[in-house]
């Protein structure tokens, strides 16, 4: 599993998560909320070892990827795929080289066996001969799915996802909530999403944690986040404005 504990990160002035304990049970679907510069991301990047903490460590399956060596982390990351909120494709490539880029530079399949892979993920995903296109080519829900079929194909024990339905109408939004809800039972991987959509929170989640100003403030099940008395997580789930980060008192205005 993966356990985070007390990690702090400060970036200047600024400290951005602030004793952050967090633990992600194998084979669930952990989703974390937050308002936009909560330190959602700079969690979910100092989980994957892209960003090192000031203080506290983090866990994946016992190795402590904050104190490690170089080859320890590598082989950490190696049991993680990663879901960036813009897909993160690279241009130059077309999606079979994309989908293929994890394959090539992290497994020891040959080419017939990264063929059949890449062409066995694009299906799981509903994307089918469009291996020869460029991401250019490709609308916004599949650059999204793309970047998912990239994310599992070497496949990793862990999936992290970054805002994945961020941008989206609500059909496809919907469409990538079933994907990884049947990624999940198909793979059995265990999945930490980071996301603004509380629809998509409710649909997918096992357990819902919410980060404020660098702090775990609730965790609880979907049940127990929609009926829950804790005032911030009652404003972000209803999205209203009044409250205890009132935007008045916030900026010092009036009410209009």
């Amino acid at each position: 599993m993966i356990k985070v504990e007390n990690v702090h990160k400060q970036f200047g002035a600024k400290n951005v998560l602030c004793g952050v304990d967090l633990e992600v049970r194998d084979g669930e679907t952990l989703v974390i909320i937050g308002a936009s510069g909560a330190g959602k991301s700079i969690l979910l990047k100092t989980i994957v070892g892209l960003i090192k903490p000031d203080m506290g460590s983090v866990k994946i399956d016992d190795v402590d990827i904050t104190k490690c060596s170089s080859l320890d982390l590598h082989k950490a990351q190696k049991k993680i795929g990663y879901v960036f909120q813009e897909a993160a494709l690279f241009d130059s490539f077309n999606v079979f080289e994309n989908v293929a880029f994890g394959l090539k530079n992290l497994t020891s399949l040959n080419e017939k066996e990264i063929n059949q892979r890449v062409v066995q993920c694009l299906a799981m995903v509903g994307l089918e001969k469009i291996e020869h296109l460029k991401p250019s080519e490709l609308s916004g829900g599949m650059k999204k799915r793309v970047g998912l079929a990239r994310a599992v194909a070497y496949q990793p024990r862990y999936v992290l996802y970054d805002e994945p339905t961020a941008g989206l109408d609500p059909i496809m939004s919907d469409i990538i909530n079933n994907l990884m809800i049947n990624l999940r039972k198909y793979l059995q991987v265990t999945s930490i999403v980071v996301t603004h959509d509380i629809k998509s929170a409710y649909k997918i989640a096992d357990r819902i944690t919410m980060l404020c100003k660098g702090e775990m403030i609730f965790n609880g099940t979907p049940e127990e986040t929609k009926h829950t008395k804790n005032e911030y997580v009652r404003q972000f789930v209803e999205g209203s404005s009044c409250g205890p980060i009132n935007v008045d008192k916030t900026f010092g205005m009036g009410r209009i």
